[in-house]
């Protein structure tokens, strides 16, 4: 065995260690509190950069089975801009929480709102990845008021022509599911193995310290990201209940930034330029990427959104 090797089947640090080695792997100086939600009662982390006057800040939204720092390596981009980053329930250094179908919209919405209380804006940009473009658009269609700008970047889960990738979908199977996470192992080549499927295997070798933030997380978020996975997604595709109708993307108040990999496994720009287009006042931009463009691209998609929070 190569020392390497050795070092890929090591435990995984601490968590909030490998947070704040990526932190600092990055360059954003962040600093971190907790909240205690009131809906769902969880407590859960809140870190924040930047300036605490001026512009809106951006409060950024991570996906499912993600935590607040997967976005760490855009954030960082932003040196003179307030920065707010937060592990939704379950994730991250929050405490466990357990998604269901029936009541996914509302919770995740209401996380989002308790956050932007909690920063003490009227007003804020929301930047969402994946899961987390989608909830922040369900917070835009109930709160325009309280969102300047949108930025969504990655494939949004329920958006009008994409899917699931088979491996996801097979984590809904009860009993496959189940193995599967019972098979996990938090090791770098693991975490390297998932992203992958993302398309984004290349781009994340290039973040060492990203990795491992992913390793260390394995352990304790994977029961959460199963519930949430079978709260959005079934072996037949997504769930009506998280699918976004065209009713909604037209409903849009916000400007919105949608930035899109070409590669990206849950649907190519092509498969959702209809979708795209039914946003009143939308920008849509692409980049040679797969599920996680900011990894190899974030510095082009902080101008695209810089350019974006400049526009009135």
């Amino acid at each position: 065995m190569t020392p390497d090797e050795a070092d890929d089947r090591r435990t995984p640090a601490d968590f909030r260690t490998a947070q704040e080695n990526l932190f600092a792997a990055v360059g954003l100086d962040a600093e971190s509190r907790f909240l205690e939600l009131e809906t769902p009662p969880v407590r859960t982390q809140v870190f924040e950069s930047g300036p605490a006057d001026g512009d809106p800040p951006m409060v950024f939204v991570h996906g499912s089975d993600g935590f607040g720092a997967f976005l760490a390596p855009l954030m960082a981009q932003f040196d003179d801009v307030h920065v707010v980053g937060f592990d939704r329930p379950g994730y991250g250094l929050s405490e466990p929480y357990a998604y269901a179908e029936g009541d996914f919209r509302g919770t995740v919405v209401d996380v989002v709102e308790q956050v932007v209380d909690d920063v003490g804006a009227d007003r804020v940009d929301l930047v969402g990845h994946s899961m987390g473009a989608h909830t922040s658009i369900q917070y835009a269609l109930r709160r325009p008021e309280r969102v300047r700008r949108l930025v969504t970047v990655g494939a949004i889960p329920g958006f009008p022509g994409t899917a699931p990738p088979i491996q996801v979908r097979l984590l809904t199977v009860p009993v496959f599911g189940r193995l599967i996470l019972r098979l996990q192992q938090p090791s770098r080549e693991a975490v390297l193995d998932v992203a992958e499927i993302f398309g984004e295997r290349e781009a994340m070798q290039d973040h060492p310290a990203f990795v491992d933030a992913i390793a260390a997380h394995v352990a304790e978020s994977a029961e959460t990201g199963f519930t949430e996975f079978n709260a959005v997604g079934s072996i037949r595709g997504w769930r009506p209940s998280i699918r976004l109708g065209e009713d909604e993307l037209a409903a849009l108040e916000p400007p919105t930034l949608v930035v899109w990999g070409d590669r990206d496994p849950l649907g190519t720009p092509d498969d959702v330029r209809d979708g795209v287009a039914t946003i009143p006042d939308v920008r849509f931009e692409t980049v040679d990427a797969g599920h996680i463009p900011y990894l190899a691209h974030a510095e082009r998609i902080a101008r695209f959104v810089e350019e974006h929070r400049g526009t009135e």
